[in-house]
């Protein structure tokens, strides 16, 4: 049995750190004398939340009153919400349109949306609201009593929503340059039905969530892009070209193709032990910088070499990167996950963020503690496959029943991809959240 690593990608737009700002961080008196209490632009804006993410945050909520990113989409309506803290007054929140300054690269300016009052449900404060753009965006918050920073401490913090769009969606297959066999003989056409079948068979065990139609279309065949993308040439995510997610693929002039999930299958990607990526809670179906998930044919060894995968890996690795997708997160979290690098013991990620939150997935704590995903480029913690184990260079052999014994193996989004995995399931609270990213995201 032979394992390999996979990671979350969380790059892109709605990711970036973003270290200084044209607003200031004073306050200001609108006409109507409301105040407006900017996010404080002395500090890195790092955190977000997610819709339906049941993951603690515990990172966010305690930057919440000065800052924190929120992913919102057209129409969608949210509702925030916090426990009381009583030793405080009832804060204002207050959310802010984000977008880049026009030619100063890195400075964000801001635009207020609205002022919210709480209610006050049980023990805990509730902001309701509706998003009123015309497409997905990122806000910012401040907390607020009488125009100075919300001083109570801010926990169990929530971001839930919902939408109106379909429970369905389709698949665009977009094969990119050489392509062969898979290991088990099925050719493009043939893995397509297959992949079909298995989506289906994953998303509807728990659900109501439908995948209507796979899309097969090829790169080079693209009626403005083709010439790019040639059909003869292996194509190495991350090598053969600056955007690693192949953004541009996701557009296509066929209205059928217009919300599309799109999955890019590539010659092989260009690190290491990786199968497929995907962006956390990507937010958009059909064309745009977070509209595609890429996986390979091949996986790249630690060696160099180059290993043709199976059908039911590729498939499967695909299921995988689209639960992220649509907002799941890892079963059992990994050191890239938290955002932590060896050595430095930096942190950009929640430590609180230990496992998904869900009360019906199970948490494998050797995951975490077992290296995985150290900082590439450490060789101490770089592990590798090797007769059936995941090997260190300087470390011993990390003990393959470790693994095996996860209470989480079955799991589809367990961080780690273990051939003849096709019993492998979502849950159903898994499915809940795959169904709420549905009904936000525009189809």
């Amino acid at each position: 049995m032979k394992i390999f690593c996979k990671k979350v990608w969380i790059l892109g737009l709605f990711c970036i750190l973003w270290t200084s700002f044209l607003t200031s961080c004073s306050e200001s008196v609108e006409a109507d004398d409301e105040i407006t209490l900017n996010p404080d632009v002395t500090r890195t804006i790092t955190y977000k939340l997610y819709p339906n993410d049941h993951a603690k945050n515990d990172s966010a909520a305690a930057n919440l009153a000065r800052g924190v990113m929120l992913v919102v989409h057209p129409e969608a309506a949210y509702t925030l919400s916090f426990d009381v803290d009583s030793t405080q007054p009832a804060p204002e929140l207050q959310l802010f349109r984000t977008f880049e300054a026009k030619g100063r690269e890195g400075y964000v300016r801001f635009k207020k949306v609205r002022t919210l009052a709480p209610k006050i449900v049980g023990n805990r404060y509730v902001y309701s609201f509706v998003c009123h753009e015309n497409k997905m965006n990122i806000w910012a918050t401040s907390l607020g009593v009488n125009g100075q920073y919300y001083k109570g401490k801010v926990k169990n913090v929530s971001l839930t929503g919902t939408g109106a769009y379909s429970d369905h969606f389709s698949i665009n297959l977009i094969v990119t340059g050489a392509m062969e066999k898979t290991y088990d003989g099925m050719d493009v056409e043939e893995l397509s039905r297959y992949m079909l079948k298995i989506f289906r068979e994953k998303y509807q065990k728990y659900s109501n969530v439908f995948i209507d139609t796979l899309y097969v279309r090829y790169a080079h065949e693209h009626p403005t892009l083709g010439d790019k993308y040639p059909a003869d040439v292996p194509w190495v995510a991350g090598e053969s070209s600056d955007d690693v997610f192949l953004s541009e693929l996701s557009s296509w002039p066929e209205e059928e193709l217009r919300y599309t999930l799109n999955i890019v299958l590539v010659h092989s990607i260009g690190e290491n032990d990786i199968m497929g990526f995907s962006r956390l809670f990507s937010g958009v179906l059909g064309a745009g910088e977070e509209g595609t998930v890429v996986i390979g044919e091949h996986v790249r060894k630690s060696s160099g070499s180059l290993e043709l995968l199976s059908s039911s890996n590729i498939v499967m690795t695909a299921v995988h990167e689209t639960g992220h997708f649509f907002g799941l997160r890892h079963t059992s979290t990994t050191r890239r996950d938290l955002g932590l690098f060896s050595g430095s013991g930096a942190t950009s990620g929640d430590l609180s963020n230990l496992d998904d939150g869900l009360t019906d997935t199970d948490f494998c704590e050797y995951i975490l503690h077992s290296g995985l995903y150290k900082e590439a480029g450490d060789r101490d913690m770089v592990y590798r496959e090797y007769l059936g184990t995941l090997a260190s260079e300087s470390a011993g052999y990390l003990a393959k029943s470790s693994i095996l014994s996860c209470p989480d193996l079955d799991n589809i989004m367990f961080p780690v991809t273990v051939d003849d995995g096709l019993n492998a399931t979502f849950s159903k609270q898994q499915m809940e959240i795959v169904r709420s990213s549905l009904t936000i995201f525009p189809h």
